[in-house]
């Protein structure tokens, strides 16, 4: 039995209610380095979402939850890339989720001042 459209609204609802941190829209070129058996490797994609924790982006090749690896994206008007070790948290074909790990008070300003304006992904 298939859900009715007021039942997916809700449950859509509910997912975006149990998020900890506000995700906004953006565009921004990735660059993900992850450590492969023959080395570092470098994998070009896209960032279309940011949060203070996070974010969720494309990639050009599939990644495995729980790997770890490097981020590194510029942010408009602010003159160094942010470079941030994050964890994948989830994959669904090339798009994934990556949290951060220990980014710093800086870093997370950096994010909030940069998505603040954003809009906001329901």
């Amino acid at each position: 039995m298939s859900k009715s459209r007021s039942q997916t609204d809700m449950s859509s609802k509910r997912g975006a209610q149990r998020r900890r941190f506000t995700r906004h829209r953006t565009d921004l070129p990735l660059t993900v380095t992850v450590l492969r058996q023959d080395g570092y490797v470098r994998l070009q994609g896209r960032c279309h979402e940011i949060a203070e924790a996070g974010l969720g982006g494309v990639i050009s090749t599939a990644l495995v939850a729980g790997e770890v690896v490097s981020l590194e994206f510029s942010i408009p008007d602010v003159p160094q890339p942010l470079i941030l070790r994050a964890v994948v948290r989830h994959r669904a074909g090339l798009v994934h989720g990556f949290e951060f790990i220990g980014a710093s008070p800086e870093q997370r300003d950096c994010i909030l001042t940069f998505a603040r304006p954003l809009p906001l992904v329901p």
